[in-house]
């Protein structure tokens, strides 16, 4: 394969808050990307709309930044993220829509969601295992959520966003991997010193090391290697809402 270049766009998380804030104006559609991210998209060269908001997320994306540009490019956490967004929609009472995950994990996620963000209008859920892409679009477009969280986990969550988006005017959408699992309670976060030291992967690889193995230990390598042969050509752009 040729070189596949993608833009990362950096911003400050306060330009996602306050666009939401300030009831955004523009359908905004938010992807991270970690390595995980990025080597799926390499590998199925994927060509990404000029709409779309591919953000730098983890530490390994961190440090290819760095080299590639030789100054600190500021990534975010997008569970941090993801977790910022859910309580200013409960403050500002927006209407969600959690597309992805089990069912069982669903029915958690809702018990908590309702629990602890009581001004939350929660107006749809949908598995991510058992349903009809034309389904969950005609249920999205009915419930007219302000937000779309999408978890199917890296590489369908994408595809299902770059395909499906422009067929929606949802004012943010975002991809977000496994967090309904945080928010249902049945997965937890590294404790706070790993997170603020750059080490929850490590905690992740030691906790649950069969689900996240390979992802580790030959997609991080596989990443950089790609970095560093220039396969993957990462470029920055700004985002200032």
């Amino acid at each position: 394969m040729n070189s596949y270049a993608l833009y990362l766009t950096v911003f400050d998380k306060s330009a996602i808050i306050n666009s939401l804030r300030q009831d955004i104006k523009k359908n905004i559609i938010c992807l991270y990307a970690d390595f995980n991210v990025i080597n799926h998209l390499y590998k199925n060269n994927i060509s990404l709309d000029k709409k779309i908001i591919l953000y730098p997320d983890s530490n390994g994306v961190g440090k290819a930044l760095f080299f590639l540009f030789r100054n600190r490019v500021k990534y975010l956490v997008s569970t941090d993220l993801q977790l910022e967004i859910l309580r200013l929609a409960n403050m500002l009472k927006k209407k969600v829509f959690f597309f992805g995950d089990e069912k069982s994990i669903l029915l958690d996620l809702k018990n908590n969601v309702i629990k602890n963000y009581q001004n939350l209008e929660i107006v749809g859920f949908q598995n991510g295992f058992d349903y009809s892409s034309a389904d969950v679009l005609n249920n999205i477009k009915k419930t007219k959520p302000d937000i779309l969280f999408v978890g199917l986990g890296v590489g369908r969550q994408e595809d299902w966003i770059i395909e499906n988006f422009a067929k929606l005017d949802i004012p943010l959408i975002l991809s977000v991997g496994g967090w309904f699992r945080y928010l249902a309670g049945t997965r937890k976060r590294a404790p706070k010193v790993l997170r603020l030291l750059h080490l929850e992967w490590l905690y992740k690889l030691l906790t649950e090391f069969k689900r996240v193995w390979k992802r580790y230990l030959v997609g991080v390598p596989l990443f950089f290697y790609r970095v560093l042969t220039k396969k993957i050509i990462m470029d920055l752009k700004t985002y200032d809402g």
